[in-house]
């Protein structure tokens, strides 16, 4: 199967009013959606961070596939 590295970046209000931002990278299947990304990151991130909302975020990937 082929992977391909993604780095998700998400920003999150906390309950106390902070905003923080986590970061999630990873290997992952070849072409999978930023949407799938995202939505895994964003679910991590509001894990880390009881009580807190999403505010924004971003997914990027370096384009390198391997094992082809």
């Amino acid at each position: 199967m082929a992977i391909q590295h993604y780095r998700a970046e998400v920003h999150v209000r906390t309950a106390s009013g902070d905003l923080i931002t986590t970061y999630h990278d990873g290997p992952g299947p070849a072409g999978m959606p930023a949407s799938e990304v995202r939505a895994a990151a964003e679910k991590k991130a509001l894990a880390q961070e009881p009580g807190s909302t999403v505010e924004g975020s971003r997914v990027t990937t370096d384009g390198k596939v391997t094992g082809r």
